[in-house]
């Protein structure tokens, strides 16, 4: 009892060393160019893995609003970088050094300049506080005093030790999330976006999934998105009370050529942000008749992916357990780094299949209303487009099972390296990782087969969402509509970063454009042999990424549908 007595006191006097070591770390300021040197290989690391996107279509578009909102961050002794991973779990992250990330997933979820801003500006204020490097530093700081503990009892008071370790950065990182959300509204603002972008984020994120369980809570690095959505809408930046506020963020909307939105903020009536719901058009049998298919096939697939959800969400869990019940067992630690990396490639190919899922009804929903149109070329589109809808579905149905099977290995994995009752040794223990690794490419190999079938069906999707899109900017800047047409040739030129020709069509004129500014060719030269292929196919045909002209051609038809719904009001 004595020796366990000295222990404690000795752990008590490391861990006030611990805080006051931590004290004067903090009121120094680690050099930046430590920073930097510890940010470049998190950033390698993270590129290495997850791939990026370096499509200027998308990448200028991210780093002019990063750029922006960075700028007003109050520190300016670093290089904010801004990069997209090709992930495709909706996330962004900041490393060291001011390395800013956003996912393709994240991406595919945004729906306005305001949206992404706000998610920049969080980050950006992650890099301000010095968030990344605190935690490295407290960790730093606690694994070097906890070394110091000796005695008896020294294992057990290192092992709960670590355990407080684990749970006491959780609630810091949580709490660091909190301060971000704070101060990347103001970065927002201050640089002419709508704090508004913020909480219409984070409702989708909260409608779109379950509220997290206690222990999920528990061991997760952020707050839930239905407590970040309520601190959001209370912050007043977003309730817009003050008309001086209010002016602010509306002359922010004029500059980006959105007048629109610009005077609903100062009448203080509505959302600009608000998507306008488009009235549902009675369609034929054959379109109905497709939609009930599609639908249908959707519907059994989502229910389909119910075992791989359960199966990758408790693995998740188990995952972040790894920090608590870590092992010195270097044939511990590699298998712990594979069943990770295999963990996050299973969230990956299950965020890509759901999101084929929840968007094959809606794009069919859009192409079927324009089944029975006088234009032939548009009605031929329309179909052309619902056919690839119902091919990507088929495409999908081979991806459920596979990875199902896929998380449900990588979950035993994760639940054996988690058991801390045994400790095998000698040739039983290398039966045993044996076995693991085995599971491991097993589950690899069913990952393989689920995600080759979710990108073939993301890609059909692509071609299909293209279609619709022409279809909506044709509708939404008809040729005989000067002020429409000048509206959108506006805000096309500023989001692609250039002015394009603007005759004819409107959607297959932003299809060439997105794919000169994508291709990095002259305007004239990225017809060259196209002769009557429609554009969407001729993006494709000609070395274009259809994913990331839908992207864009979606971006600019929620400016146009929004400034269309603002007119209409005044």
């Amino acid at each position: 009892m004595a020796a366990c007595l000295r222990s404690l006191r000795r752990l008590l006097l490391v861990l006030l060393f611990a805080l006051c070591f931590v004290s004067i770390v903090h009121a120094e300021r680690l050099d930046t160019t430590l920073e930097k040197l510890l940010g470049k290989p998190v950033a390698w690391g993270l590129k290495e893995t997850s791939g990026v996107d370096t499509d200027p279509l998308l990448l200028a578009w991210v780093r002019q609003i990063g750029g922006k909102v960075s700028a007003r961050a109050p520190r300016q002794d670093i290089k904010y970088t801004f990069s997209i991973l090709g992930s495709d779990v909706a996330n962004a992250l900041a490393a060291p050094g001011g390395y800013i990330f956003v996912t393709r997933g994240l991406i595919d979820t945004i729906e306005s300049d305001d949206e992404l801003a706000a998610i920049l500006a969080h980050e950006s204020a992650h890099v301000s506080k010095r968030h990344a490097i605190q935690q490295i530093g407290e960790n730093a700081a606690f694994l070097i005093l906890l070394n110091q503990v000796k005695g008896r009892h020294a294992g057990d008071i290192k092992t709960a030790a670590q355990v407080y370790n684990v749970l006491r950065t959780l609630q810091r990182s949580r709490s660091m999330e909190a301060q971000a959300d704070e101060n990347g509204l103001i970065y927002a603002y201050e640089a002419g976006y709508d704090p508004g972008g913020l909480p219409r984020f984070f409702e989708r994120l909260a409608a779109g999934g379950r509220e997290p369980g206690r222990l999920e809570q528990y061991f997760a690095t952020h707050p839930s998105p239905r407590n970040r959505l309520q601190k959001a809408q209370a912050d007043p930046l977003v309730r817009r009370d003050d008309p001086k506020l209010r002016e602010t963020i509306a002359a922010g909307y004029e500059s980006r050529g959105l007048p629109g939105a610009a005077a609903q903020v100062r009448r203080g009536s509505g959302d600009p942000l608000e998507v306008p719901v488009r009235p549902f058009s009675r369609l034929s049998e054959p379109a109905a008749a497709g939609r009930r298919s599609v639908s249908q096939r959707v519907d059994d697939q989502v229910r389909g992916l119910t075992s791989a959800y359960r199966a990758q969400r408790f693995g998740g869990q188990l995952q972040q357990l790894l920090l608590v019940n870590s092992q010195l067992d270097y044939r511990w630690l590699y298998v712990a780094l594979r069943a990770y990396a295999v963990q996050m490639e299973t969230e990956n190919v299950y965020a890509r299949t759901l999101r084929v899922l929840r968007t094959a009804t809606p794009t069919y929903d859009a192409l079927a209303a324009h089944a029975d149109v006088p234009d032939p070329a548009l009605s031929a589109s329309s179909l052309r487009g619902r056919d690839e809808v119902q091919r990507a579905v088929e495409r999908i149905s081979a991806a459920p099972g596979p990875l199902a099977r896929a998380s449900q290995a990588a979950l035993a994995v994760l639940a054996d390296l988690n058991n801390p009752l045994y400790h095998l040794r000698g040739a039983t223990a290398w039966v045993r990782y044996g076995t693991l690794e085995g599971l491991l490419r097993y589950a690899e190999s069913e990952l393989a087969r689920a995600d080759d079938a979710s990108a073939r069906a993301w890609r059909l999707l692509a071609m299909a969402r293209i279609r619709r899109y022409e279809a909506l900017l044709n509708m939404l800047a008809p040729e005989d509509d000067a002020a429409r047409r000048a509206r959108w040739a506006d805000l096309l030129a500023r989001r692609l970063g250039g002015r394009f020709p603007t005759t004819g069509p409107a959607g297959a004129a932003t299809v060439q454009a997105a794919l000169s500014v994508q291709l990095t060719r002259p305007i004239e030269l990225v017809g060259a042999g196209r002769e009557d292929t429609p554009w969407a196919d001729w993006a494709l045909r000609s070395g274009g990424i259809p994913e990331n002209i839908a992207t864009a051609m979606r971006l600019l038809a929620l400016d146009m549908e929004r400034e269309t719904a603002a007119e209409d009001k005044r």
